[in-house]
């Protein structure tokens, strides 16, 4: 099997951690403070997001922009523990060892519970709230600049409504990575805060003369583009696809995490779903070994389609 050499790519233990230990000490860690700040736009029309930043594959954040949902006025931990305390969650699901179920009222109170207490944070990641708490949805009305999402002509509209509540306590880290199927991604702030990085489309983290990785050279790089943001309640991130970024919890947070796939990148989107697909039924034992702290989310992520799309899972096995 290739291995892909750029470790910014590489869903491994080892590239995963060399990556994450990056940013706490060493030349990247020492450039973070000095990264420039995002570009944020207050006020923006949906002609001037398509015009100055989609069709430009500019990323900026929309400050304000979903300060009148519902969620963003009026949810708090507490209340929203209250209207799902019997829904099935699986907390820290991108970890293989610390993946757990439980209930959504449980999870908040252990997070109440081990505030403070020098604990691990707990993170409830990707929680596709439609197919358990779909009441949830009228609190967060559809963005209008997210209406070119091809995924609804691809999927059906149904399985192109998989957003996803990213829920989490203080000092939880969302690793550096490219999000999968070449899809744009929005992220709407709700509750408290969250510190971004993000890279290029185009950085390289490769291994240097010594067989380390180059830390300095992916530094020096201007296809790098070190970038750093607060996201605020209200605002709301566009991030073209293929751009990484990682995600620290200022605060205990909620934000919904919105996909959106470019007609432009559907010949990608198709080659990358069919080839993880592929992998999975052909593959799964090595997968398993070889990604396993991702296995068991890309798992959930192939059901959850599967199911939003009406396809009976249990007829491939005759």
């Amino acid at each position: 099997m290739q291995t892909e050499r750029n470790l910014l790519k590489r869903r491994d233990i080892d590239a995963l951690g060399t990556v994450e230990a990056a940013f706490h000490s060493g030349p990247l860690a020492e450039l973070l403070d000095s990264a420039p700040e995002l570009e944020r736009r207050g006020g923006l029309t949906l002609e001037e997001f398509e015009r100055e930043y989609r069709l430009q594959g500019r990323p900026v954040v929309l400050e304000g922009y979903a300060s009148d949902w519902p969620s963003v006025r009026d949810w708090t931990f507490q209340n929203l523990a209250g209207r799902c305390a019997d829904v099935p969650v699986v907390v820290d699901s991108y970890s293989s060892k610390a993946a757990r179920r439980t209930t959504f009222g449980e999870f908040v109170t252990r997070l109440e519970q081990s505030a403070g207490r020098g604990a691990a944070p707990l993170y409830l990641q990707e929680w596709y709230y439609q197919t358990t708490a779909p009441e949830l949805a009228q609190d967060m009305p559809e963005l209008d600049i997210a209406q070119y999402d091809f995924r609804q002509d691809l999927y059906g509209e149904a399985a192109s409504t998989n957003h996803q509540l990213w829920i989490g306590q203080q000092g939880g880290v969302t690793r550096l990575h490219q999000d999968a199927y070449s899809v744009d991604v929005m992220h709407a702030q709700i509750v408290g805060e969250k510190l971004w990085h993000i890279m290029g489309p185009d950085a390289e983290l490769l291994p240097g003369p010594g067989g380390g990785a180059d830390l300095d050279a992916l530094c020096a790089s201007p296809d790098t583009r070190l970038t750093r943001f607060v996201l605020r309640p209200g605002d709301v991130l566009y991030l073209p696809s293929l751009w990484f970024h990682r995600i620290e919890l200022r605060s205990d947070s909620i934000g919904l995490g919105r996909k959106c796939l470019d007609e432009a990148n559907l010949r990608a989107h198709i080659r990358q779903r069919i080839g993880e697909l592929l992998a999975l039924a052909l593959n799964p034992d090595e997968l398993r070994v070889t990604h396993s702290e991702l296995f068991d989310v890309v798992m959930a992520r192939a059901r959850a389609l599967a199911n939003r799309m009406d396809i009976d899972l249990s007829r491939l096995r005759q």
